[in-house]
């Protein structure tokens, strides 16, 4: 079996975890506009979660992705 380098995989999964972040962003924007109180709740958690993942991702690709590699090492 071949060995999949994962330091190549990263920056993939950095833009899929960014890409799931915004989705779920935009799903649960216009919720956030009602007047419903459940409605209300109910999308502001995942809007949260989403940002969350959209933040995650964006450190993991910039981290990834930086100029000095060898000074960290």
């Amino acid at each position: 079996m071949n060995k999949v380098n994962l330091k190549s995989l990263i920056p993939l999964i950095s833009a899929i975890t960014m890409v799931a972040g915004l989705l779920g962003m935009f799903f649960c924007f216009p919720f956030l506009w009602s007047a419903n109180m459940a409605d209300l709740v109910g999308a502001g958690f995942p809007f949260v979660a989403g940002s969350v993942l959209f933040g995650a991702g964006l450190i993991s690709l910039s981290l990834t992705n930086r100029e000095g590699k060898d000074e960290a090492q």
